[in-house]
């Protein structure tokens, strides 16, 4: 993949990007580069959304969907454990139907090994696509690359994950190690012997501050005369012309579209034509009152599906996975529940600085939607990106913007596109 700019095939475009979150700021910056002309519109301010609350990683170890008749079986009983880190809201059970029924037919072996071969694809860009932006806007500073640690509560759980999961990702080109627990405890002495050992990713990296390194990307957007819009986007009309679209009482209009805007993309892409099987997925942080330095690296106690991560303002806690509506309340219990198994890793009783909870998008097949529309090919989609937002906003960026400037894209794009759910 190229470091030099995409340059526009054809006129400079009007472009607008709805969505101020990781993607859409990436996809924003990208496109800026090239030399279109862009503007940003969302109702809230640049990563405020669920950018705002990821626990940091740039996860390059996390090619395989999730997609399994194993874990299809192993759902009702997950569902039914108070203690599992996977969820539904009752009333939300309704808007799961397409959903569940999408994710069953992607657990067949060759949609699953296709499934895998597109995550890998992207995940085999995605860092030289970050490089590209932290230097541009400078950022590299947020990011740090001390690895990552993922820790297993069994010996038994860590064995069948060395022949099943773990031997995957090897195969894929992943860099991992296995550890004991003596040797993880050698690299983090702060943690309690919760463990019976786990897998080292020496390359993965994090950022120790996701809100900052959205705002650093804002700022260059804004610094290199891009325009922001803070307003909802009532309606979207689009023809062979242009993009016409309505915030409030501005009427706007552009040459292309980008739809990121993550789990609220569903609505907006129905109105362009596209029916996603799109749902929320909920997840939560909490900020410990711990320095930063209790830790060298994210580390995951992957039977419970947290992280912790060292940030600037703490340790970070984030994880769980709850399918329920946007706007429900939080579910305190998930937040109390992830208190108890920090402080069961750390080997003490620690307090809460500050709490949180946002809704990721979530595709049934684990593979982000990123593509132009076939029947509006003025308008670009780049959402669904589950649990890797983060890791994937960079490439995600740079695609989209080859894309709209009609050049041919670095990867092929078929298994993404946003009409595979017809």
């Amino acid at each position: 993949m190229s470091d030099h700019p995409t340059q526009p095939a054809g006129d400079v475009r009007q472009v607008a990007v709805i969505g101020a979150g990781i993607i859409g700021l990436c996809s924003a910056l990208w496109l800026q580069r090239a030399g279109h002309r862009v503007t940003l519109i969302d109702q809230a301010q640049p990563g405020l959304g669920t950018s705002f609350g990821n626990a940091g990683l740039f996860a390059d170890y996390a090619r395989l969907p999730f997609t399994s008749f194993s874990l299809l079986c192993k759902m009702p009983a997950m569902l039914l454990d108070a203690q599992s880190p996977v969820s539904v809201q009752p009333s939300y059970l309704p808007q799961l139907m397409p959903y569940g029924w999408h994710f069953f037919k992607a657990c067949f072996p060759s949609r699953y090994r296709r499934g895998k071969q597109a995550l890998t694809a992207l995940q085999e860009l995605a860092p030289a696509a970050d490089r590209s932006l932290l230097a541009l806007t400078g950022t590299e500073s947020l990011v740090q690359s001390h690895g990552c640690l993922g820790l297993f509560s069994s010996t038994e759980g860590f064995a069948q994950a060395r022949t099943q999961g773990l031997r995957e990702r090897r195969e894929q080109g992943v860099e991992l190690e296995f550890l004991s627990a003596t040797q993880v405890q050698q690299l983090e002495p702060n943690l309690n012997g919760f463990h019976a050992g786990g897998v080292y990713y020496p390359r993965t990296r994090h950022t120790v501050s996701p809100v900052a390194l959205s705002r650093a990307l804002f700022t260059h957007f804004c610094d290199q005369d891009g325009r922001f819009v803070q307003q909802k986007v009532d309606s979207i009309h689009a023809d062979a012309d242009a993009v016409e679209l309505r915030c409030g009482l501005q009427q706007l209009r552009f040459d292309r579209l980008v739809i990121a805007t993550g789990a609220a993309s569903k609505a907006l892409a129905g109105q362009c034509g596209v029916r996603v099987p799109l749902v929320s997925e909920r997840g939560y942080h909490l900020t410990l009152d711990l320095p930063s330095d209790t830790l060298t690296r994210p580390v995951g106690w992957l039977d419970q599906g947290i992280f912790l991560t060292p940030m600037s303002d703490g340790i970070r806690v984030a994880g769980t996975a709850e399918f329920a509506a946007c706007q429900a309340p939080p579910d305190e219990r998930r937040s109390a529940l992830m208190h108890t198994h920090a402080d069961r890793m750390l080997g003490r009783h620690t307090q809460v600085k500050s709490s949180w909870m946002g809704s990721r998008p979530s595709t049934p097949d684990s593979l982000p939607v990123i593509g132009t529309l076939k029947a509006q090919p003025r308008v670009t989609l780049a959402f669904g990106h589950g649990h890797l937002g983060l890791t994937l906003a960079a490439i995600t960026g740079q695609l989209v913007c080859q894309l709209i400037s009609d050049q041919p894209t670095d990867i092929d794009l078929t298994p993404f596109a946003p009409e595979r759910f017809a």
